[in-house]
């Protein structure tokens, strides 16, 4: 009986070149955008210690962690310490880093704040960095959502001005169209806007975290459901129907300001966020940002505790399928590790995600599943020679080539390259190497000719588009 080949763990993936391609070419355009804005690529290591990690995300984050047993302890073993320990009420992070003292990364933007903390003096401030390497989570798997996936991070460490959360939104606006995506917002909100409202209201200190929560899930369960979770908090219907007006706020930016201001009174922290957030949508039109694409939207929070100023999300219309680049400003992360404050700000890209929504709205058709550029055949035996020769040549010109790996007849050679991909077939038999000439078959367009030896290279990089 055959057996049932094993799979990757759930919430992992493997990828075939087809899909590789796919990716790189979103990973190829996204490296391109940060270079042309200044941004200069890093890398850190896939584990950190777990202290580094620890009280970054808050406390759904930390539950997340992947964490790394130490060296030469087994499991089970592992269980009992920590059962032990347990029974004398230690907290769950002196529980973890008993027999845990690393941790897969959960993200780029810790493990960034902690290079920046020790290798200050080697920056040039500000410092503009973008990061492309798989982070890992305990998460429960779903659509779009992996427990090993990629991100795409670009920050900018050292400068407090409003144009840094501008231009970044700029960038995002300029990946997104580039990839295909019509219909697109970035919602804008400001951290400190919503710990000014939470006080206008007069919510409760400890319930504020919950009633943030709650808002920021309305596009998931609509106004009814945010309402029904607030009231379950135990809020008085005068400060749910308060939440729920602010929630209710539409408009341009400039006319939703001008509603949160009689909220805000004389909260200064909560004057400095609209001052902060109006900055930003000033740069953004002088930017030339289409304001089809972004929105003041006050129900937006974003989880990570890290977040300190304006926070961002991108979401697309269709599919419904979550935050495709969020991010925002986090003055105080560098500082746990520095001692003193660094104004910073970041944004991620879920590739993922992209990808997934990418599929979704057809975005990928037409798109090559391979590399390989062109495939010269292998008729006979005395041909050999002549194949890699020509292959030889058309690789030095930077045609991406392949040849066949057996001697066959045409038709299972151009079998494999239709199922591969591959659009341009050159084919060279005996017949054409004792007339001089080669035959190039488009694959795409279905039509083939016959050219001189010493023109095919030439031909087939126009063929190919590249000439």
């Amino acid at each position: 009986m055959a057996k049932t080949p094993p799979l990757p763990p759930k919430g992992t993936r493997d990828f075939l070149p087809r899909d590789l391609v796919r990716r790189n070419r979103v990973f190829g355009l996204l490296r391109e955008t940060f270079a042309r804005y200044g941004f200069e690529p890093l890398e850190t290591p896939a584990v950190e210690h777990t202290a580094v990690l620890e009280g970054k995300y808050g406390e759904e984050g930390d539950r997340l962690l992947f964490r790394v047993l130490k060296r030469g302890q087994d499991l089970e073993a592992a269980e009992r310490e920590v059962a032990a320990l347990a029974e004398e009420e230690r907290t769950p992070a002196a529980l973890a880093r008993s027999f845990a003292d690393m941790a897969m990364r959960y993200d780029l933007t810790v493990p960034f704040a902690r290079v920046v903390a020790a290798r200050l003096a080697e920056i040039a401030l500000p410092f503009r960095r973008y990061q492309m390497q798989p982070v890992w989570r305990a998460d429960r798997p779903q659509r779009g959502r992996y427990r090993e996936f990629y991100q795409c991070d670009v920050d900018c460490v050292g400068s407090t001005s409003m144009t840094v959360e501008a231009e970044m939104l700029t960038m995002i606006e300029e990946v997104f169209t580039a990839l295909g995506f019509a219909e697109f917002t970035m919602r804008v909100n400001h951290r400190g806007l919503l710990d000014a409202l939470m006080d206008g209201v007069d919510v409760p200190t400890e319930r504020r975290s919950a009633a943030l929560g709650a808002m920021d899930k309305l596009d998931k369960i609509g106004a009814d459901g945010v309402r029904e979770e607030l009231g379950k908090l135990g809020l008085t219907d005068t400060r749910v129907d308060r939440l729920m007006e602010v929630l209710g706020l539409s408009g341009t930016p400039g006319e939703v300001a001008g509603a949160l201001r009689p909220l805000v009174g004389e909260d200064a922290g909560g004057q400095a966020a609209l001052r902060e957030v109006g900055e930003v949508f000033d740069a953004l039109a002088m930017m030339g940002v289409s304001a089809d694409h972004y929105a003041f939207d006050v129900s937006l929070v974003r989880g990570l505790a890290y977040y300190t100023g304006v926070i961002a999300e991108t979401v697309v219309t269709r599919p419904k399928i979550g935050s495709l680049a969020g991010g925002g400003r986090y003055d105080r992360l560098i500082g746990q590790y520095l001692g003193r404050e660094l104004p910073c700000v970041g944004f991620s890209f879920g590739v993922e995600r992209m990808l997934d929504a990418m599929a979704e709205l057809d975005l990928l058709a037409g798109e090559a599943t391979t590399t390989t550029q062109a495939l010269v055949t292998l008729f006979a035996r005395e041909t050999v020679g002549a194949s890699f020769a020509l292959a030889g040549e058309l690789r030095r010109a930077g045609v991406r080539t392949e040849v066949y790996t057996d001697v066959k007849e045409l038709r299972p050679q151009l079998a494999f390259a239709n199922k591969k991909g591959i659009p341009l077939v050159v084919i060279l038999g005996t017949d054409e190497a004792a007339r001089g000439e080669v035959t190039l078959r488009d694959l795409r367009a279905g039509q083939q000719r016959s050219v001189r030896r010493d023109e095919v290279v030439v031909v087939a990089q126009a063929m190919l588009g590249e000439s």
